[in-house]
């Protein structure tokens, strides 16, 4: 009980630092569902590690790992990313924070269709 109430307590200070910086905290690990155009929906996993003034972003989505760097500008997270191992191609994404702490973001891919993903990350 009392480990609980500790728990609890630092979570509380911890929520109340980030919403009192007025700043989105992006890092951390999400469970992620998107839509990609003409393909279809798909499932995964996002990590977002901060690294200095940037983000290190890295994807699992059906057995495949891609591989970013972000930086935040406002309330956005945007990040240019490739294939973690195929370097040959790039996309963009860039997410913003709901007030659930859930992110939503748009992607397009470098000479890809001219329309954009969706996905919907999840903080696990």
């Amino acid at each position: 009980m009392r480990r609980a109430f500790y728990s609890l307590l630092i979570l509380s200070i911890v929520l109340a630092a980030v919403l009192a910086s007025g700043k989105p905290a992006f890092s951390g690990t999400y469970a992620i569902t998107g839509t990609n155009p003409g393909v279809g929906p798909y499932k995964g996993t996002l990590t977002i590690a901060p690294r200095g003034d940037v983000f290190d972003v890295h994807w699992s989505i059906a057995g495949l790992q891609y591989v970013g760097v972000g930086v935040v500008v406002n309330d956005t997270l945007a990040v240019t990313y490739s294939g973690a191992t195929d370097r040959s191609w790039s996309g963009v994404m860039a997410y913003r924070q709901r007030t659930d702490g859930a992110l939503e973001g748009r992607w397009a891919l470098l000479g890809g269709k001219a329309k954009t993903g969706s996905e919907t990350a999840i903080r696990k």
